[in-house]
């Protein structure tokens, strides 16, 4: 960029010279260029005159080479950064709990990975090296001029003060609008990803013009934004070409009066001071580039510096591997002013299946996130064999749990790839043996490619039944110590839900598990069933003992598993 900038000064300082001596061809302006190009100098005028266009050709040669050189480097540079934004934004998203995430439009989020990093890498190319590249140029042509004649540089630079204070309102204006047109542009991503996805709903019930007139009203007011944010750049520019004029016209008029200058330094300042109005406005235009990314720059921020809810305690040690029981002591939980448990004691002991079933907004699925440490209480203690687990790290936890949803998420790689997301490691039979545990060995032998079909997004090409078998078997793989089973059929029809029902059968018995369900036939062979009802454990014992009680459970199965009607006879 240095050589660029040089290149650029030694192009103004040969014009006036150059242009004299091929009009006049005064001695003055002889000895000048000749002492550029000795060579030349013994050959007189022909020599110079066969000189001088090769030497202009040479500084544009070297010109032309540096700036390839640097649009080359600014490129990478872009280039790199994108990757580094992007790697980062993923791993912050991905140390965030899923209760934030929650809270955050996917769309807008989708909206910060494209069109803000988009802004930022826009910013990174052009608008670091324009200030690099064209900065150097303005201080090298300034030097230029100033070398030149240093009365001519004070006039010329007597209408910068001019543009300070509209240049900076106009910044502020774009900035503003620029922000806002970003976070409007979320909202559209989001609403859009919406209305995809429930597009069944959309056109059952023919509101297909009410979400396209949303949608529409969304856009105008994203186009009405960056149209104000388009007023402010452009005026920029516009504000810089009126300025040169004024700088090039003050030149002029102190020139004419002031007749000792001489004739191939005014031209060698006035070009100067013309190539000195091209880094300027590019400069100018970098500024809005960097307006723009500062602006995305922010929201990304927003991201990158969102702590999660649950992170490692000063002195953290790796958890003990789980051998006796994991127990919630008295834990209380609440989202905002919203409580979820209330000093709720419950025992998960090992080699068990354990069961959390209630009504909805019992706070079931809020045990399920305290015990794989997405949230932590805001009361009593999580005992893993009886170690506090805010002393141990939350990977070295996790690694000792697996989850499997009511919603089986499948990668969008094959059935191998899927299995190995759990265990890289794991051979070949352990693959087999976590299939048939799972009771999920039959379909995937006679899936087209076997281990090797591709599952499509979030496993398409599957039944919800064998998607969730599928989820099983890769739970299984782990080799997790606790298992959580959080609505694992709750999503199922009816085929489904036996295919699943009967592999829980066959791989829960002597497995260390929490079964989180609101269908009761799926924990009635739970080792013990615990009733939760406003975060409060209301009855506990094993299937038999709680239909005898005649509580909360027994009402809830006989509602799902109503008795025979009787028949009567006619004669």
């Amino acid at each position: 960029m240095a050589v660029l900038a040089l290149a650029t000064g030694l192009y103004a300082f040969l014009v006036g010279p150059t242009l004299r001596f091929l009009l006049t061809g005064g001695a003055s302006a002889l000895g000048r260029v000749a002492s550029w190009a000795p060579a030349f100098d013994a050959g007189g005028r022909e020599r110079l005159l066969l000189a001088l266009p090769l030497m202009l050709v040479a500084v544009a040669a070297v010109k032309g080479v540096a700036y390839a050189a640097q649009f080359t480097w600014t490129g990478q540079f872009g280039q790199r950064t994108v990757a580094w934004l992007r790697r980062g934004l993923l791993d912050a998203l991905l140390r965030q709990s899923p209760v934030q995430l929650a809270a955050r439009m996917s769309g807008d989020l989708l909206s910060r990975f494209s069109a803000d990093v988009t802004a930022v890498e826009t910013a990174a190319i052009y608008a670091v090296g324009s200030w690099i590249r064209d900065g150097l140029q303005i201080a090298v042509l300034a030097g230029v001029a100033v070398a030149l004649d240093w009365r001519l540089s004070l006039v010329a630079l007597a209408v910068v003060p001019l543009a300070g204070v509209p240049v900076a309102r106009l910044t502020r204006s774009v900035l503003r609008r620029t922000r806002e047109g970003q976070a409007r542009l979320g909202g559209m991503a989001g609403q859009l990803r919406e209305a995809l996805a429930a597009v069944r709903t959309v056109q059952a019930y023919g509101v297909e013009q009410a979400e396209a007139a949303r949608f529409g009203a969304r856009a105008e007011a994203h186009a009405a934004t960056l149209a104000r944010a388009g007023w402010a750049r452009a005026a920029v520019p516009a504000l810089t070409e009126v300025l040169a004029a004024l700088a090039v016209a003050a030149v002029l008029v102190w020139a004419a009066g002031n007749m000792e200058v001489a004739p191939e330094r005014l031209l060698s300042f006035l070009a100067a001071l013309i190539l000195l109005y091209q880094p300027v406005k590019e400069l100018g235009r970098a500024s809005q580039f960097a307006t723009q990314g500062a602006a995305a720059a922010e929201r990304l921020l927003e991201v990158l510096e969102t702590p999660p809810l649950v992170t490692d305690a000063p002195g953290a040690k790796p958890a003990p591997r789980l051998a006796r029981a994991v127990r919630l002591d008295t834990v209380s939980l609440a989202y905002g002013d919203r409580p979820a448990l209330s000093r709720l004691e419950l025992e998960i002991p090992m080699g068990k299946v354990t069961a959390l079933v209630g009504p909805s907004g019992g706070g079931k699925s809020s045990v399920a996130a305290l015990l794989l440490r997405f949230v932590r209480p805001d009361a009593g203690r999580i005992l893993w064999d009886g170690t506090d687990v805010e002393a141990c790290t939350v990977a070295s936890l996790r690694s000792q749990m697996a989850l499997v949803t009511q919603e089986p998420l499948l990668f969008s790689g094959t059935v191998r790839e899927n299995l190995l997301s759990a265990r890289p490691e794991a051979t070949g039979g352990e693959l087999r043996a976590a299939l048939r545990a799972a009771r999920a060995e039959e379909f995937v032998m006679a899936l087209p490619r076997q281990w090797d079909t591709p599952l499509g997004e979030r496993g398409a090409r599957l039944s919800g039944g064998q998607r969730q078998r599928l989820a099983l078997a890769r739970a299984v793989l782990m080799h997790a110590r606790l298992l959580v089973l959080d609505e694992a059929t709750s999503s199922l029809d009816p085929e489904g839900e036996r295919e699943v029902q009967a592999a829980l059968e066959s791989m829960l018995p002597g497995r260390t598990a929490l079964v989180i369900a609101h269908r009761l036939q799926t924990i009635a062979r739970a080792d013990r069933i615990h009733v939760l009802v406003a975060g409060r454990v209301v009855e506990e014992g094993t299937h038999e003992e709680l239909l005898l009680r005649g509580g909360w459970y027994a009402e809830a199965w006989t509602l799902q598993h109503p008795p025979p009607a009787a028949t009567g006879t006619t004669r």
